[in-house]
């Protein structure tokens, strides 16, 4: 880019801010190469790609689970390296090399225009530096079906290895398509033994958070709720904590059940029951 001189990146986070009332998550400047969890961000891969000495490479798009267009359509994939070459291959079929040229604008390089498959496809970079692979996957559904105007959220609940639960919101139309450009605000809300993991000032630990590509999701404690009964942490009485109360979670050891909410302007809110 020869009109460029320079670029600075002052946010190395994502941070609190009183001024961004309207950002995806209100409150937050997003402009960081990483959540305030430490999570990467495409963002961090690029300068990652020309500052790091150890082999790495990276595809775009690793947060988009859906992408869309017309059936036969090329579309670009993206590849972030600091490798002297990188092959990509699409669906087990190679896509060629291509050298990286920090000069040639974007990703050095390093992009290729395929025609995805409607349906699901499997993505691979295979890049090499110093006699040293790397590699890098992500699969993708590559949605062709055309939809309208967002209608309802769609909900789906997620166990994870430790122990949380991940609740997604799906934005569909009318007919049940997926609407991948749904970019309304969603409100989780919790009912139950567990609760939402919130105030966190990420994409998956907020409230309150904007549709992005059509999805957003929060992650769940199912049994982070506050006890039925009174502890003996809760209670203090003249004499001291009331021991003799018992003390944790009144039926501890049970599985817990919540009904996990999420709400949407102009739609009606949805429901998930979580254990």
């Amino acid at each position: 880019m020869d009109w460029l001189t320079g670029a600075a990146q002052w946010a190395f986070k994502d941070f609190a801010t009183p001024v961004r009332p309207d950002s995806p998550i209100p409150y937050l400047n997003m402009k960081g190469i990483i959540e305030r969890d430490f999570t990467k961000k495409d963002a961090y891969y690029v300068f990652q790609s020309y500052w790091a000495e150890k082999p790495m490479a990276r595809i775009y798009g690793h947060s988009m689970p859906v992408r869309w267009g017309a059936e036969g359509e090329k579309k670009q994939i993206r590849v972030y390296s600091n490798c002297d070459e990188a092959e990509l291959f699409l669906n087990g079929e190679s896509l060629g090399v291509k050298k990286c040229d920090s000069q040639n604008f974007p990703a050095a390089g390093l992009r290729w225009e395929p025609v995805p498959a409607a349906g699901t496809n499997h993505v691979k970079v295979v890049a090499v530096k110093d006699d040293v692979t790397v590699e890098d996957e992500l699969t993708f559904e590559y949605q062709t079906a055309q939809w309208g105007e967002p209608a309802e959220l769609q909900l789906t609940a997620e166990r994870l290895e430790d122990g949380r639960i991940y609740v997604e919101a799906r934005a569909v139309d009318a007919n049940g398509v997926f609407c991948p450009d749904a970019a309304q605000f969603v409100r989780f809300g919790l009912a139950g033994d567990g609760k939402l993991l919130e105030h966190l000032g990420t994409i998956r630990g907020s409230r309150l958070v904007q549709l992005a590509t059509g999805r957003a999701g929060i992650y769940v404690d199912p049994n982070g709720g506050q006890p039925a009964g009174i502890s003996v942490t809760d209670f203090v009485s003249a004499g001291g904590p009331a021991a003799s109360l018992n003390g944790g979670r009144s039926g501890s050891g049970r599985q817990g059940v919540s009904v996990v909410s999420a709400a949407c302007e102009g739609m009606k809110t949805t429901f998930i029951t979580v254990s």
